[in-house]
């Protein structure tokens, strides 16, 4: 028996995305094995309706203060290890960087996937003080050297864990992420009351961190407000992990733009996203540090051309279906902005390219690569 622990944090990010997704598409399988799923009662509304109907399936549904997390980490630790051994389960799928470090006492295997390289990369870039995310640094190590197989979502990520830990690259798989369906839906009804599609805008998806460098998206959009001759606003949708770098998003904004010209929508539901990708001019992100990154496949399913930063997973993930700039250089940023505005054909190149790139990311593949790789770990010996 396997069990999969997706008791994870209820606000928008990568992690919901993956959780959801992952739950709704295991739900359509009919499974080999009998599997136990972990999940927060916040999370049953958002999954296929018919989730109970899966006769291989059990699930086990958890309170929704363990979305906290430093509950939800005391409960993995010391709480889940009991339960699986209760219950029987001889591997454990954990998909959120962390595993209880109990399981080789209970001589459960694990599997892990890790969506994060930050702190080993960018430790000085990450959200909190310093002792928090040391010990999750440490914790995260613990719960790679534990597995059996850990599993990445780009080659890039491969490449960085197996150089700063020194694994053994064959423990690591490479699995990519896909696009959430609703992304690939044509029309939606879901519009933000009282904002103005109409209007010309530039559209950027982030978690509010450090090493998403907003402010240096901020500065190249006020040298181009200076030297177009029409009106755009930059809107940005933000889940705020950073409160302190929050602050400093919200202070050189009004330090630097006028009313209106900067819009910020905090921990927006996913539904509106489809139309505010469509309706935009193009798309912008920017990371130090991605090891995947969804948002830029969702906006070119949207038919919406991606200008996006040439650090870590960015150009393997997007390949020749975005534009790329330096996330340091200012200007760079700027004149690829107008370079998508200004030429009809480079705009063009980019959505042909885009039309088919972003098909070859899709959630059966990923989920039937890694029940694959949990079925031969959970029958090996």
């Amino acid at each position: 028996m396997i069990a999969i622990d997706f008791v994870g944090t209820n606000l928008n990010s990568g992690t919901k995305t993956y959780n959801i997704n992952f739950c709704n598409e295991l739900n359509a399988l009919n499974l080999e094995n009998k599997t136990i799923v972990f999940i927060c009662k916040n999370y049953v509304d958002q999954i296929d309706p018919n989730f109970r109907k899966n006769n291989n399936i059990r699930y086990i549904i958890k309170p929704n203060f363990l979305s906290i997390t430093f509950l939800r980490f005391l409960w993995m630790q010391m709480i889940l290890p009991v339960e699986l051994k209760f219950l029987g389960v001889k591997t454990l799928y954990s998909p959120m960087n962390f595993a209880p470090l109990l399981l080789k006492v209970f001589k459960i295997k694990s599997v892990l996937a890790l969506h994060s390289t930050l702190p080993w990369i960018y430790f000085n870039l990450m959200p909190g003080n310093f002792l928090r995310n040391f010990l999750t640094k440490k914790f995260m190590e613990f719960s790679i050297h534990l597995s059996e197989i850990l599993i990445v979502p780009s080659n890039f990520a491969k490449d960085e864990i197996t150089k700063v830990l020194n694994i053994n690259e064959k423990k690591i798989l490479v699995i990519y992420l896909g696009i959430d369906k609703r992304y690939l839906a044509s029309n939606s009804k879901d519009f933000i009351d009282e904002f103005n599609y109409d209007k010309s805008y530039i559209l950027s998806v982030l978690s509010c961190v450090k090493y998403h460098n907003i402010i240096n998206l901020l500065k190249a959009f006020k040298t181009l407000k200076d030297e177009i001759n029409f009106d755009l606003k930059f809107v940005l949708v933000l889940s705020i992990l950073d409160k302190k770098y929050f602050y400093e998003v919200n202070k050189f904004i009004k330090e630097n733009f006028k009313k209106n010209e900067i819009d910020i929508f905090i921990n927006l539901e996913g539904k509106y996203l489809i139309n505010l990708y469509k309706k935009s001019l193009l798309y912008l992100f920017t990371s130090y540090c991605e090891v995947f990154g969804l948002t830029t496949l969702e906006a070119m399913a949207q038919k919406t051309p991606v200008i996006v930063s040439n650090k870590s997973a960015l150009p393997e993930i997007n390949s020749n279906a975005a534009e790329y700039f330096d996330p340091d250089d200012i200007v760079e940023i700027k004149e690829k902005i107008k370079s998508i505005i200004n030429d009809e054909d480079n705009k063009r190149k980019l959505l042909n390219n885009a039309n088919d790139h972003y098909k070859k990311y899709n959630w059966k593949k990923n989920i039937d690569q890694t029940l694959s790789a949990i079925k031969k770990i959970n029958n090996s010996k």
